[in-house]
């Protein structure tokens, strides 16, 4: 069943959210921002159809990773301004 294991304001935003969500069972997170009720980014929709998302393994990686995008951090290479186009 996937939880919502974490909800926290994302930093320097006004109203945007950044929620951790996954399958505890299974060992598997995602993490997506929320903004206004529309989805600024979600690791479980990227990927190809065989793999979805990045299925991160620790539920604190997926959030670290959430916030380092949040703050304009690079993840893998990838920044927020990647990811809106």
């Amino acid at each position: 069943m996937i939880k919502t294991l974490y909800t926290i304001p994302a930093p320097d935003s006004l109203g945007a959210q950044i929620e951790v969500y996954g399958e505890p069972e299974n060992a598997w997170y995602e993490w997506r921002i929320i903004d206004g009720g529309r989805t600024v980014r979600d690791t479980g929709t990227e990927g190809h159809s065989a793999f979805q998302g990045r299925q991160y393994g620790q539920a604190e990686i997926a959030l670290r990773d959430a916030l380092m995008f949040a703050t304009g951090l690079p993840i893998d290479g990838d920044t927020p301004t990647d990811a809106e186009d």
